[in-house]
């Protein structure tokens, strides 16, 4: 024990309680903080962000998409004392590990440790204050993995309040690492939470800690521009003990700028509500994870045991498409790939050949094994048989560079594969950060393809800035956006007239948002029909709708749990969901 240390921290939360006449308002439980750094990141990622949340979401109601688990690499580093006692045990770890991928599971990701466990031996980091990350992390963080660093208390060096833990935003520096308490990383929750820090989720009371300071609405109608930026979570004015039974029933009477009392889901993981009542992550909570994990968070791996791989052609405007799939992983002795999303193995070999013969968008699956544990790489939705259909006359490109844009060329051609535009190698420094932009005017029933490459292979989003591209249609809608393009990728289009409707782009909302009996859904458009699925897919119950009207639904006869509407108008269709409780 450091005594200068301890005394230190005594003297600070002495003077917080003669201070303060709460001790909840003092203890925030969690130490994250939403930077400004990190918001600007997540500004400059959030448009591709929203295509991965929504293709993930669509997903759970197609057949070409595999239900195995993508793996991330943890590098676990228990704190021990100087003379190696104390500490998490690995009976405990494992526990806390099970219970994060039970909850994780619906987000596609599953974790597990990479080359064992690191001990760390020091009194002084057994009582862990914050002034001591910078040491902490120079020491003993592994690069591009998760690193979980679990300790005895982690008390906070500014406020002198004990923390469960914290963790950080993708964006900047330091951010592959969380620091845990290990009494609130066996609590069954506390740990899901932080590493929903890790993957962009701020709390639903938002991004700042004091009480009612959200600015969200009840009616959910400014939803994606502040609280926590996910429109399925209950605009929440901060839970804490107090306004939270042990029932898990909020009791609180707080009223929004429009005098409308919150509805807060003490559910909810992200929540400050007693530990115990936070179990789930809402639809699009679980989406945002996904998505981030295959932005920012995808280059985590581990160097000893780690799954991936490339293929040489991932889109095509023909319905024929033949592909060589190459794996790119460490430590496997055998493979099994699933090359078509249907759970259905296919080969067995190294590397793989497979030709497409069907037009549709396909994710690819690799499960490796070491002899003894397997996990797996998912590449959603990695295979473009067919085009993407447009109606728009002209493509735009806006490309943001990293800084080292002498790396990044790119192409826009026609079906006979002629150039008709072309861009890069840009300049650097001169063209370090710069944002370029191209317009493509394009005839109808033709196909066209962008492709985009990186000569280094590390993309333009993430090891030297937030680099990426999108394409937009006339009416500036995203066509397609990415940054984590590796080596490079492309994009196919169709300029057909078959999607003639606007409903898939249409403003629509469902209030509220968890609810018990009713919701309401707002549409710019009347759809035609909806259908309410399960989680498995499973259709619970379809309707035609004629009037406003039909869309104030009756959810009593639901069981809990989280379900999916989806829309539908001509050919066109949206999917949204929501919590029953």
């Amino acid at each position: 024990m450091n005594f200068t240390k301890s005394l230190k921290s005594a003297v600070i939360l002495l003077l917080i309680f003669a201070y303060s006449g709460t001790v909840y308002s003092q203890n925030d439980d969690c130490g994250f903080v939403y930077t400004p750094e990190a918001k600007l990141y997540f500004d400059s990622i959030k448009d591709r962000v929203k295509v991965l949340e929504e293709q993930f979401l669509q997903q759970r109601l197609t057949s070409r998409n595999s239900t195995l688990l993508s793996s991330v690499a943890i590098k676990a580093h228990i704190i021990r004392q100087t003379d190696g006692t104390g500490g998490l045990t690995v009976i405990e770890l494992n526990d806390a590990i099970a219970d994060m991928n039970s909850i994780y599971a619906d987000a596609a990701l599953e974790f597990y440790l990479c080359e064992g466990i690191n001990y760390i031996d020091d009194d002084n980091l057994y009582d862990y204050e914050t002034y001591d990350e910078a040491d902490l992390f120079a020491d003993h963080s592994v690069n591009e993995v998760m690193n979980i660093f679990f300790t005895d208390a982690v008390v906070s060096s500014g406020s002198g309040s004990s923390l469960c833990g914290y963790a950080r935003f993708p964006g900047g520096t330091i951010t592959e690492n969380i620091l845990m308490a290990n009494s609130c990383a066996t609590n069954g929750s506390t740990l899901s939470h932080e590493v929903g820090h890790f993957f962009a989720l701020t709390h639903t009371h938002g991004d700042n800690n004091d009480f009612g300071s959200t600015e969200e609405l009840v009616d959910g109608s400014n939803c994606e521009s502040t609280g926590d930026f996910i429109c399925d979570t209950a605009a929440d004015p901060q839970l804490n003990y107090i306004n939270v039974d042990i029932n898990c029933l909020y009791t609180g009477n707080t009223q929004d700028a429009n005098n409308d009392f919150y509805q807060p889901d003490p559910l909810n993981l992200m929540s400050y509500a007693s530990k115990e009542c936070r179990t789930i992550f809402s639809p699009q909570q679980l989406a945002r994870i996904n998505a981030i994990n295959q932005t920012s968070r995808d280059n985590l791996i581990c160097t000893a045991f780690n799954a991936e791989f490339i293929a040489d052609e991932t889109d095509s405007c023909d319905a024929n498409l033949t592909v060589n799939f190459t794996d790119n992983s460490s430590g496997a002795t055998s493979w099994s790939w699933d090359i078509d999303g249907d759970d259905i193995i296919d080969y067995t070999t190294q590397n793989v050949t497979h030709t497409y013969s069907t037009y549709g968008d396909y994710d690819v699956a690799l499960t490796i094994s070491d002899g003894t544990n397997s996990i797996n790489k998912v590449k959603s939705q990695y295979i473009n048989v067919g085009a993407q259909e447009t109606t728009t006359t002209t493509i735009t490109l806006n490309l943001t560079l990293d800084n080292f844009p002498m790396e990044t060329t790119w192409q826009f051609l026609d079906e006979n594969n002629t150039v008709i535009d072309s861009g890069g190698p840009y300049q650097d420094p001169l063209d370090d950060y710069a944002t370029k932009t191209a317009t493509f005017t394009i005839s109808p029933d033709l196909c066209y393809k962008f492709e985009i490459f990186d000569t280094y292979g590390d993309g333009i989003c993430c090891a030297s800035g937030n680099g990426f591209y999108e394409l937009l249609a006339d009416d500036n809608s995203v066509l397609v956006t990415e940054g984590d393009i590796g080596f490079g990728v492309s994009n196919n289009f169709f300029s057909g007239t078959l999607s003639t409707n606007n409903f898939s782009k249409a403003s629509i909302g469902l209030f509220p948002n968890p609810s018990s009996t009713l919701i309401t859904i707002k549409s710019e458009t009347t759809p035609d029909s909806y259908s309410i699925y399960n989680t498995l897919g499973q259709v619970l119950r379809t309707s035609k709708v004629k009037s406003d009207a039909d869309l104030k639904l009756n959810i009593e006869a639901l069981n809990d749990g989280i379900y999916f509407i989806k829309l539908n108008k001509d050919n066109g269709n949206q999917v949204l969901s929501f919590i029953k409780n």
